[in-house]
């Protein structure tokens, strides 16, 4: 992309070793928002005097204003999908109260304290101002008391001069998306909309027009072709902290080139209407759009379960009897959005429910009861991971760790160490994912994370050779070892359903010397569960902590579809209700 003609002289350079003070003028206080400050706070030479968050809430005749403008825009059927979409955020609300939140919050906080403002404060020494409306005189006093050279916005309202132009060299904002032909908003959904095979990212500074004034520095991500506009964001996301601390950088050493954007008739893009979300949904068929209804019937169903009382009679019935379930993850990370993958929050939301409603069994112990027919208690829960993602190391087990929770990782040997990507990766994400380092092998223990064996290769164990199979199958177990100098006794088979496993390999597992063996085709663990063949049902950021209640006692509509199926096939072969079951592997 060439550049306009630059309109002026780079910026003036402040005297050698002085301090660069600037402002953080932030719309909400999210980790992402929180680790994009840290990494401000370790610039040298530069100073965080504060951070202002805008705590100010709409009027009631701004909000009228908005609400006739989108009726005119989409129609008097924007009415009834509004208020499906506010139905399903207030039974949501509902539902988040099975589990205190509070608990949630002090857990992300002992994992991430990075991640919490109030910690990062204290850490570098600068006040966070509830400011409320960021244009107020409240705000702009407060804003002119710190004597700062530059005001750094991140997801605010539209600002005023009053305001922006207050720190000596005014205000810089951080937009996803490209000017002039992408000003305005969402992140990612226009580029897409359009067919572009990049999105960009720019650092300009605030004038009064909207996402008009000079700019500082640019970015710019490819669009893969299994894009969603929520994984563009997330790309947009990672691509503007890079921008955003090179420009801070150039203008605090007075290195800052700005140019004029170039002219045109280019307006502003706003919130996509229903019709245009449709749109683009059947132009990306692997993009699922949430349901509102749908999803408020789900919850709405799921609340009548667990206050009716329904949900305690399951439990007291069962309450005597052995039993005990393994929960299945992939992925813990705030990066993608998909079946193989839990949000850090709503990871910590499952450790929290396990905590309050269930006990965590370590795998080991789980085993060694199987093993003995020692009774499982009812409320046993087990976590594993599969595959070899290192978000399992930065994301989960800090996590496990806090909240006193153990753990399996399920390591492919072969990806340790390498920049290989999974096959059910090249095939449906658009993101790439880190695999484990041996560093991060050796530590896991100590956060009590245990590591088990998922061949060397992630192959179908079903469908190879048996020779390959029992390369596969021998050779993970020795690198592991090798890897973390600790004895290697559990596996899992990768695409663990049931036509994935074959009697042959099983007794490979068996004779290579391990103690356990575990599938992932859904079902709880009980007195008749065979060492090897240990059921287990994945789980992801689709399981609010109610619908992983459900799913735990067996009374979800996963289990319900699937006790009609099996209804429906009248099979001879005795049932136990299955959970979830994993999508590629």
């Amino acid at each position: 992309m060439r550049r306009p003609v630059r309109a002026y002289r780079p910026l003036h350079k402040r005297m050698s070793g002085s301090i660069f003070k600037l402002v953080f003028l932030i719309g909400r206080s999210d980790a992402g928002t929180t680790r994009l400050i840290a990494r401000v706070c370790q610039l040298a030479n530069v100073e965080v005097a504060a951070v202002l968050l805008d705590t100010g809430v709409s009027p009631t005749q701004q909000r009228w204003r908005n609400l006739k403008r989108n009726v005119r825009r989409q129609g008097v059927s924007y009415i009834f999908h509004r208020a499906m979409y506010a139905l399903r955020e207030k039974l949501e609300h509902y539902a988040d109260q099975v589990i205190p939140q509070r608990q949630v919050r002090e857990l992300l906080d002992r994992a991430f304290p990075e991640d919490n403002l109030d910690n990062l404060s204290r850490k570098f020494g600068f006040p966070v101002i509830e400011a409320g409306n960021l244009n107020s005189d409240k705000a702009i006093e407060s804003l002119r008391s710190l004597q700062a050279d530059l005001g750094v916005v991140l997801g605010t309202r539209i600002l005023k001069r009053s305001l922006f132009s207050v720190p000596r060299l005014g205000c810089i904002n951080l937009h996803k998306g490209r000017v002039p032909e992408y000003r305005g908003m969402p992140p990612g959904f226009w580029e897409l909309y359009d067919g572009c095979s990049s999105a960009g990212v720019t650092v300009h500074f605030v004038d009064d027009g909207l996402d008009t004034g000079s700019v500082v520095a640019i970015g710019s991500v490819p669009i893969h072709a299994r894009e969603t506009p929520e994984s563009l964001r997330s790309k947009l996301d990672q691509e503007g902290c890079a921008v955003l601390l090179q420009a801070i950088t150039q203008i605090a050493d007075g290195t800052a080139s700005p140019w004029k954007q170039p002219g045109g008739n280019h307006k502003p893009h706003t919130n996509p209407t229903r019709a245009q979300k449709l749109d683009l949904a059947k132009r990306l068929p692997h993009w699922r759009m949430l349901s509102d209804g749908r999803q408020a019937i789900k919850t709405a169903a799921y609340l009548l379960v667990f206050w009716s009382g329904f949900y305690s009679l399951v439990r007291r019935l069962r309450k005597n009897k052995s039993r005990g379930a393994i929960l299945l993850y992939h992925r813990v990370n705030d990066i993608s959005q998909d079946p193989l993958t839990a949000s850090t929050r709503r990871f910590a939301e499952h450790l929290v429910t396990l905590r309050q409603y269930y006990r965590y069994i370590s795998t080991e112990d789980l085993v060694e009861r199987i093993a003995t027919g020692k009774p499982i208690e009812a409320t046993s829960v087990a976590i594993h991971f599969d595959d070899c993602y290192r978000d399992v190391r930065t994301c989960a087990a800090p996590l496990l760790a806090a909240a006193g929770s153990p753990g399996v990782a399920f390591v492919s040997s072969g990806f340790v160490d390498t920049s290989r990507i999974f096959i059910h990766d090249q095939n449906r994400s658009p993101h790439r994912f880190e695999n484990f380092r041996l560093s991060d092998l050796v530590e896991l223990p100590a956060l009590g994370v245990s590591v088990g064996a998922h061949t060397v290769n992630h192959v179908d164990l079903g469908s190879v050779s048996l020779e390959q199979a029992k390369v596969e199958v021998e050779e993970s177990r020795r690198d592991l070892e090798q890897m973390t100098g600790r004895p290697v006794l559990l596996f899992s088979f990768p695409f663990g359903r049931l036509d994935n496993i074959r009697e042959e390999v099983r007794q490979m597992v068996i004779r290579a010397g391990y103690r356990a063996l575990f599938s992932a085709h859904g079902g709880f663990v009980d007195r008749q569960t065979s060492l090897f063949d240990i059921p287990r049902f994945g789980i992801s950021s689709i399981h609010s902590p109610l619908a992983l209640m459900m799913e735990l006692e067996g009374i979800s509509f996963a289990h319900l579809s699937y006790w009609l199926k099996q209804k429906l096939r009248r099979s001879q072969r005795p049932v136990v209700a299955r959970g979830a079951a994993l999508d590629p592997s």
